[in-house]
């Protein structure tokens, strides 16, 4: 993943432009601190059976079209991208999203910037239930396993757990001195941890709703955090703490530093300083994956030692989501919405998620079937996973 890469861009809605003949929509590429590109996609009709053609320039190579996907090379860089186009943009809010998650029964849970939050039918795009109680944003929501249950964090410094049939707000989590900006679930959520601009990351006790623990103490704000599993397995004694005992949590600062930590034993395993504030991260198949404020990706192994980066554009980093096959995506201010492997085999394949025209992608959820981009523009754009994977085979 060293080679440096450019990143290809391609107008919002080239997918209904490139339908019709005799159109044209842009294309352009970018190395990393150098000047764009631009390029033109023309349309014109095929002779022979009198199907769409599409036209590109020497710097490209065409591969396919359907109704949602473009593939391309790019010739320079060997690149092969293919941009993939929403199956459905819902349109839930009314101002900037800034978190969205949903279940596998199709239910959805998003925020948006006008303090709103909302469970809806993704497949219907029918609003059920307006969650009431927080007092100001709500930075992350996120469903539990069970598909039924919802758990929300924001600005006013509480966790707050609700019905998702009902709408009943039964347990509230309080102890942050300021906002909560992302939150993990243990196993099936009768612990969940909160990470806050108050430099602390905190264990919960949902049915008692206690804080058993501080798990992390940051010197500064902590931005992100995400959980996997490891070998080291303890046992633990307090039964109000479940399935922690082979967990480890990880979580960015804004002051660039990475710390990882083992939940059940309380114990920092190690912290890693980059170069910029750490804005996002996942975990896949035991890769930390880290996205900064400079546009850098930094891909970490549990030990905290770096495997490699990615810093293929300088446009801050503001969402990562882990997706199966060791897939990763990513989303950034300038819009760019791109699908990466981390097996070396697909190094020189990107698939970029279309339909932003521009505005950042603030969150990314992915419910086993559906890739959800939670964007400024209000927005929510679904896309199909098996459009993406067919691309990393």
């Amino acid at each position: 993943m060293s080679k440096l890469l450019p990143v290809i861009s391609i107008q919002c809605d080239w997918n209904d432009v490139l339908r019709l003949p005799n159109e044209e929509a842009w294309i352009s590429s970018k190395y990393l601190n150098l000047t764009s590109t631009h390029d033109k996609i023309r349309t014109t009709i095929n002779k022979n059976d009198g199907k769409i053609k599409v036209n590109l320039s020497d710097n490209y190579q065409f591969v396919s079209l359907s109704n949602l996907s473009l593939v391309i090379k790019h010739n320079e860089s060997d690149l092969k991208v293919a941009f993939v186009a929403p199956t459905k943009a819902h349109n839930v809010h009314q101002k900037a999203v800034l978190s969205v998650s949903t279940a596998e029964n199709a239910l959805a849970v998003s925020s948006c910037e006008g303090d709103n939050l909302i469970v809806w039918d993704s497949r219907t795009n029918e609003k059920l239930l307006d969650l009431k109680g927080h007092g100001g944003p709500v930075y992350k929501c996120k469903f539990f396993p069970s598909g039924v249950v919802v758990i929300s964090a924001g600005a006013d410094g509480s966790c707050r757990i609700w019905s998702a049939e009902s709408g009943i707000n039964p347990v509230t989590l309080k102890g942050h001195t300021m906002s909560i900006a992302d939150i993990c679930i243990v196993d099936k959520g009768r612990n969940v941890i909160s990470v806050s601009k108050d430099g602390l990351a905190k264990l919960w006790d949902v049915g008692e709703s206690k804080c058993l623990d501080n798990i992390i103490q940051a010197e500064g704000p902590i931005n992100c955090c995400a959980l996997t599993v490891t070998t080291d397995n303890v046992s633990v004694k307090n039964d109000r703490e479940v399935a922690t005992g082979d967990k480890v949590l990880v979580v960015g600062c804004e002051n660039g530093l990475v710390i990882c930590a083992h939940v059940a034993k309380r114990e920092e395993l190690f912290r890693k300083q980059l170069g910029h504030a750490c804005n996002a991260c996942a975990i896949v198949d035991q890769t930390i994956i880290v996205g900064c404020s400079d546009g850098k990706i930094t891909l970490l192994n549990l030990e905290g030692s770096v495997i490699s980066e990615i810093h293929e554009s300088a446009s801050p980093i503001l969402s990562i989501a882990a997706l199966p096959n060791q897939l990763f995506i990513v989303g950034r201010q300038d819009g760019n919405c791109t699908v990466i492997s981390l097996q070396e085999t697909f190094s020189l394949v990107r698939v970029q998620l279309t339909g932003s025209d521009c505005d950042g992608i603030r969150d990314l959820a992915f419910n086993g079937k559906w890739i959800f981009a939670g964007c400024r523009d209000s927005y929510i754009r679904k896309y199909d996973f098996n459009q993406i994977n067919v691309h990393f085979k």
